[in-house]
């Protein structure tokens, strides 16, 4: 079934054109009855999207459906799949772009409800500062709390975006977090400390606390291999999620998966916004999102044959 616009909303081909070469539709005063879902989102992804691939948003996506999340989700960039493949195109999107887009959605009244939002992969230097200001510009008692996923890249694969930007989300979005989801080699880049020292948990612990800005609560460092706990011989180390706020800290430990996956820290970030949305507290919600992940990298099981 085709929707159509009433009569008097309607107008000439001519008309059309003559509202600009950027507009091909009409204009209308109340646009948001056309919209199919109106429920408020409580919740803004910002982050890589891709046609086809499980990392980015469309890793966040999964996580925000299953638990029932509105959330509104802008891209940084468009990828045809993982940069890793041999043949892979893209679009960055420009930082202009991403602040108009922003303006348009609070324009719109889309962001009203808004309780969290969070960042993950930017593309191109002027991406951050965007969305800083921004948020710096909302009025604080409609400011939503951020949650900065930094997504520089991993031990494994090294940077897989600008270096540069870690300095300007340092600069530019730190200050303004709530919490912040480094990994271990994200969180090297970004406290200045060689990697090399981050192999204790009293290293961790101090690495993570030089990000904290004014209104940072706590960091979630995840990928932290730690020796195991059980005294038994041919053990692995245990990875494990180190939750550090300023007075306390809590190190949450996970059986060591032999895995290559990735979207793992972009699950474990979707699902922790998510329990925060649902009223657990941090040490909970980290619970949540590591157990969101192991869910993630379990394979589904088969009914038995008859």
């Amino acid at each position: 079934m085709t929707n159509v616009v009433s009569v008097k909303h309607r107008r000439s081909p001519w008309e059309l054109e003559r509202i600009g070469e950027r507009r091909r539709a009409v204009q209308l005063a109340d646009a948001r009855s056309l919209e199919i879902e109106r429920a408020p989102a409580t919740l803004l992804a910002i982050g890589s999207q891709l046609a086809h691939g499980s990392v980015g948003l469309n890793a966040a996506e999964r996580v925000f459906f299953s638990r029932g999340v509105r959330a509104i989700r802008i891209p940084t960039i468009l990828l045809s799949v993982m940069p890793h493949y041999a043949a892979v195109h893209d679009v960055q999107v420009p930082a202009a772009w991403l602040a108009d887009a922003l303006r348009d959605l609070a324009a719109a009244g889309a962001l009203a409800g808004l309780e969290w939002l969070t960042t993950g992969y930017f593309a191109t230097p002027g991406q951050p500062a965007a969305v800083a200001e921004w948020l710096r510009d909302e009025p604080a008692r409609t400011r939503p709390a951020l949650i900065v996923d930094p997504t520089l890249g991993d031990v494994e694969l090294g940077f897989y975006t600008d270096p540069r930007l870690a300095a300007e989300i340092r600069a530019e979005l730190l200050p303004l977090a709530t919490g912040i989801v480094p990994n271990v080699f994200e969180l090297a880049h970004l406290s200045g400390s060689p990697r090399a020292a981050l192999r204790s948990r009293a290293a961790i612990e101090a690495a993570a606390r030089t990000l904290m800005g004014p209104q940072t609560e706590w960091v979630v460092v995840t990928g932290v291999s730690l020796p195991s706990l059980r005294n038994e011989p041919g053990h692995h180390p245990d990875i494990c999620e180190v939750l550090v706020t300023r007075s306390w800290s809590s190190v949450h430990r996970q059986q060591q998966r032999n895995t290559t996956a990735k979207g793992l820290g972009d699950t474990f970030t979707a699902a922790l916004a998510t329990a925060l949305i649902e009223r657990h507290d941090v040490d909970e919600a980290v619970e949540y999102a590591a157990a969101e992940v192991r869910r993630m990298l379990t394979p589904p099981s088969r009914p038995p044959r008859d």
